[in-house]
């Protein structure tokens, strides 16, 4: 729930956010239930993946326009920071064949941006500003690829597992699923976003400008794809794509999620989606609990031998489901985590 300081709120705010979390849901129950004769290059799995894949990239890009928008005080702040960490290390119990009980997750990552708070809204402020930080960012993907592989490799393993406190570290900030770099990228681009609510009365400017960077990603993504066929490469995977890869984040990632980020806000702003408000509003709560019960039904498809059809009516279900328990915490907030949050940071 995002609040401006005029009591002003923007409901597609709520609206985005609940469809990355939406989306986060429905990724990690297509990777749960994953059958074995699903492959890499089936319509299918390109959609999921392709849709799956811009839910981390809008969650931090709206947390970082609500960071901007938000008036919080700093031990406020600090409180939220601390109560993520927490957070992340429930997920990860809830989910021991996923993360090791101390990996660092988005709720981590998000507990550090807070920490980061100062630095984002300095490099957001304006858009001179926005260039020179992305000129840096842009710097650490020519070290990482030409001089020092400081990103880690691909393998899920060496993303997870925390065996000292040196290693924590390394995975929070370079190597882990969700380290600051890049990653800190969406969140300050979100910011920047921000800033531009009380000029323009939208929550993103639709302008040319912002329909000149989707443009040049979307003929990005078409120049890498025309080169992924032509070379037979994997144009885009989780952890071994040639051009797009997510684990870790490499660059052409970054384009076409940026990319995908701005066309998903323009269509559910510019055509006013409030579908998934609801779901936004407790994001948190939905984003934590799902893990118990996907975990529990981890399995299912090998106990069952489903085909593709019924793994996909099973993900699609799954995810219809949490919507509707998003309604439910609404009537009755008490039971939620941001209700949790807001009595414990209550100025």
């Amino acid at each position: 729930m995002i609040k401006m300081a005029n009591s002003i709120r923007f409901r597609e705010i709520d609206s985005l956010r609940g469809l990355a979390v939406l989306l986060m849901v429905m990724v990690h129950a297509a990777a749960t239930w994953n059958t074995s004769n699903t492959t890499q290059t089936s319509t299918l799995a390109y959609i999921v993946a392709g849709l799956g894949g811009l839910a981390a990239p809008l969650f931090v890009t709206i947390f970082g326009w609500g960071m901007y928008n938000s008036s919080s005080a700093r031990k406020a702040t600090l409180t939220k920071a601390g109560i993520l960490v927490i957070l992340q290390f429930i997920v990860n119990l809830c989910s021991p064949h996923l993360y090791d009980p101390y990996s660092p997750g988005i709720l981590s990552l998000f507990a550090l941006l807070l920490l980061a708070k100062p630095v984002i809204m300095k490099a957001g402020a304006s858009i001179k500003n926005m260039l020179i930080f992305n000129g840096l960012i842009v710097g650490m993907f020519m070290i990482n690829s030409f001089l020092i592989e400081f990103q880690g490799s691909s393998n899920w393993d060496s993303r997870i597992v925390v065996k000292d406190v040196l290693q924590l570290i390394n995975l929070a900030l370079f190597t882990g699923t969700y380290p600051v770099f890049p990653w800190i990228c969406f969140c300050v681009i979100g910011a920047f976003l921000g800033s531009f609510v009380k000029e323009e009365g939208k929550t993103l400017p639709r302008n040319n400008t912002t329909l000149s960077v989707i443009l040049v990603g979307i003929s990005y993504c078409i120049v890498t794809l025309y080169l992924a066929v032509m070379n037979s490469k994997v144009w885009a995977h989780p952890s071994e794509g040639d051009y797009l890869n997510f684990f870790p984040a490499n660059f052409s990632f970054m384009i076409a999620a940026i990319t995908g980020v701005l066309i998903l806000w323009l269509i559910v702003q510019e055509l006013n989606i409030l579908l998934f408000e609801q779901a936004g509003k407790v994001s948190l709560t939905v984003y934590v609990v799902h893990f118990i019960p996907l975990t529990y039904l981890s399995n299912l498809e090998n106990e069952r031998n489903w085909t593709i059809m019924e793994a996909s009516q099973a993900v699609v279900l799954f995810t219809t489901t949490w919507l509707i328990f998003a309604y439910f915490c609404n009537r009755y907030q008490w039971l939620t985590i941001e209700y949790l949050i807001g009595k414990l940071t209550v100025r």
